[in-house]
């Protein structure tokens, strides 16, 4: 029999569970801003008061989501940089090339396809805009210290720079791949993200002077 305490425990995690799934599908379907702690009460069939024992408000649990989904992507990329050597010059060149390769054979597709649908039409909220913020931030300093933890004689202000300049040019790939493909994840599709990815990682590469 299981302790009481244990299912209290199980019954919390699950209706945080819920909250966030109902809260990411509500963005979804409706967008930032446009549904109630009571909607999303009844879609995660839980009550007004369990929503705030774990969130200040329904946009904090859509940021959950949100993060998330972002996490994936970061701990795809450093499993992938994990198992590839790291270059026996620590150049410019070299480091640049070792974090374009990584970010292309991460899997972004998936991931950013429901980040895309989760902010909608709501590019311009609030809530979206410091979100797309603090993300950008805590994603490009962890990039940047996996990096700077694999090639320990890089140059740190050269390593921050390249991944700022590479995760920023993903950021602009998603917007220009969800305008053309409108952000679905089909074989189509992957095949516009390859070559969006690809122009623009090979744009940083030979500098837009060239």
């Amino acid at each position: 029999m299981i302790p009481s305490e244990d299912r209290r425990r199980q019954l919390k995690t699950a209706n945080r569970r819920a909250i966030i799934d109902a809260a990411a599908a509500l963005a979804e379907e409706q967008g930032l801003g446009n549904f109630t702690v009571s909607d999303l009460a009844r879609r995660a069939d839980v009550s007004r008061r369990t929503i705030f024992n774990h969130f200040a408000s329904v946009d904090e649990a859509v940021y959950v989501r949100f993060s998330e989904l972002l996490g994936v992507i970061v701990d795809d990329f450093v499993e992938i940089a994990d198992a590839t050597p790291p270059p026996a010059a620590p150049t410019t060149g070299a480091v640049f090339e070792q974090l374009a390769d990584v970010i292309e054979r991460t899997e972004l597709v998936q991931p950013l396809s429901h980040i895309a649908r989760l902010v909608g039409t709501s590019e311009d909220h609030p809530a979206t805009v410091l979100w797309s913020h603090e993300v950008m931030q805590s994603v490009t300093v962890r990039l940047t210290g996996e990096v700077t933890r694999r090639n320990p004689q890089a140059d740190p202000f050269t390593v921050a720079l390249l991944a700022g300049s590479l995760i920023n040019a993903v950021v602009v790939v998603l917007e220009q791949w969800t305008a053309e493909t409108s952000a679905v994840d089909t074989p189509r599709s992957r095949i516009v993200w390859q070559r969006l990815l690809r122009t623009a990682v090979e744009h940083l590469r030979r500098g837009f002077a060239a």
